[in-house]
């Protein structure tokens, strides 16, 4: 297991506000996987998309922040190996049990997004979804290299971006630290770290060279592909 150091993220609470890995691991331990309906759970739908224009038979796939696996049981439905990885060891757990009750096979595990426990050229493609934004600017450009570091020569990233107007009516209940990243101090979302990106960021973090498209849904959504 990842020295938690490596996420980037506090080991303890910090005046009182637990950290965010604690947040998600706490978040995963609230919900029964062998009961849950996972049904209740769909894919993005950014994905299916980019599988058809850019995924071959078989590929092999990190789910970089995997949360509940929905994005992961979608890519083992069609026939691709899934490699997850989330900062919350429930995740991973609850991820576990998901495939075991959908009788899938996949591979999950702990792990860092600034230190991908993987060697260099591993994945035929990265998967990141509405979670690359759940942490500072630092460990988002930290994040990125990484995802470079273990993607095949002609791999590809799938990147989406929550609406630059999320948790607009808490904001009052979060803290805004120095590179503009918000770390919930009260209410329910308490201790989550969370960075509201506009399109020129986004574009920074990637890369305007490395972005093969970037596109927003109807919903506000950013999705970017990029090598």
């Amino acid at each position: 297991m990842d020295d938690p150091r490596a996420l980037g993220l506090p080991l303890q609470a910090v005046n009182g506000i637990p950290d965010a890995r604690h947040y998600w691991e706490e978040s995963f331990r609230g919900i029964d996987a062998e009961t849950y309906d996972f049904t209740k759970s769909k894919p993005a739908a950014s994905l299916a998309e980019f599988c058809i224009s850019h995924l071959h038979e078989g590929a092999l796939i990190l789910d970089l922040g995997c949360g509940g696996g929905r994005n992961a049981q979608f890519l083992a439905m069609q026939g691709y190996r899934v490699y997850e990885i989330d900062v919350a060891a429930a995740a991973a757990r609850f991820c576990h049990t998901r495939f075991a009750r959908c009788e899938l096979s996949g591979t999950f595990a702990q792990g860092s997004f600034t230190h991908i426990p993987f060697p260099n050229a591993s994945f035929a493609a990265v998967i990141c979804i509405a979670a690359l934004d759940h942490g500072t600017l630092g460990e988002a450009k930290a994040s990125v290299a990484e995802m470079r570091r273990v993607l095949s020569p002609g791999g590809v990233i799938l990147l989406t971006f929550d609406p630059p107007d999320t948790d607009e009516d808490i904001i009052h209940e979060a803290q805004v630290l120095s590179d503009g990243t918000l770390r919930f101090v009260r209410g329910n979302q308490k201790g989550m770290l969370f960075r509201r990106y506009n399109d020129q960021e986004i574009t920074d973090l990637v890369g305007t060279n490395h972005i093969i498209s970037f596109r927003h849904t109807t919903k506000g959504t950013r999705v970017v592909v990029a090598q």
